[in-house]
């Protein structure tokens, strides 16, 4: 039996510094296997010197890592794809400095060819939601139409939901009785109040006495972090739903950080 090691980094944003980030992933996980497959030689039994210096025998072949980064955002990918791509490289020299490139799917266009039925209606769906060139209350009831008339799996709109860091109502969803757009943005209402509930509680166990607005920014900061939110994406957030400025925004975060991650 053959195996292969996949991951999946998600992605609501442009990153402009993906291609060494997935490098990290991917070392990391070529390290663990080299880190676990050295312990089993504490002596040089059944080794030659160059294999025991090595911790690892000629013969021995580690499981192969693909990593695939989807992008679900609604702009247009203009970040690298390739570690060439950040760099400022001399064309002189160019072909001696190592590349590394990235998988890199975009949810709202892409051309991947599904055999699983509910990988076509997942990217499907996520086509019509990103598209800009589709005026927001169109998309919505193309989405809800595409849904009905394909029967979509309760999972797929799950994951789309997770995606779009919204929540499906799934039951409303199947009879057509809301909007999509009023599903997506009722997730994000239900993650900050779990988070806040959550940091509040948290408060509570440690006797801190945890005012209502600090619980509140506790638990978007918490809820942010479980999400994986850049942080500029939690100063928004907080500003936003607390109606602050982006200073007290970042003492909130300043204060709070390390108990949230």
């Amino acid at each position: 039996m053959e195996y292969v090691l996949l991951g999946n980094e998600s992605q609501q944003h442009i990153h402009y510094a993906i291609p060494m980030r997935i490098m990290g992933y991917d070392y990391g996980t070529y390290k663990k296997q080299y880190d676990d497959n050295a312990k089993k030689y504490k002596t040089s039994e059944g080794m030659n010197e160059d294999e025991y210096l090595s911790r690892m025998k000629k013969t021995d072949r580690f499981i192969p890592v693909i990593t695939v980064s989807v992008y679900y955002g609604d702009k247009v990918w203009d970040g690298p794809t390739t570690l060439h791509g950040m760099l400022d490289i001399p064309e002189k020299i160019a072909r001696y400095v190592n590349d590394y490139k990235i998988l890199l799917v975009e949810a709202r266009r892409n051309a991947l060819v599904l055999h699983n039925a509910n990988n076509v209606d997942l990217f499907n769906l996520l086509e019509i939601i990103l598209d800009k060139s589709t005026p927001k209350n169109e998309a919505k009831k193309k989405a809800i139409q595409y849904g009905e008339e394909h029967q979509v799996d309760k999972s797929v709109v799950m994951t789309v939901a997770g995606a779009t860091n919204s929540k499906i109502d799934y039951n409303a969803f199947e009879k057509g009785e809301v909007t999509m757009c009023t599903l997506f943005e009722e997730i994000a209402k239900e993650s900050e109040a779990i988070g806040e509930a959550r940091g509040e509680a948290r408060g509570k166990v440690h006797g801190e006495a945890i005012g209502e607005v600090r619980g509140r920014a506790l638990g978007i900061i918490e809820s942010g972090y479980d999400f994986e939110l850049p942080e500029s994406d939690i100063l928004a957030r907080l500003q936003k739903k607390l109606d602050i400025t982006l200073q007290q925004a970042q003492e909130y975060l300043n204060l709070f950080k390390k108990q949230a991650v």
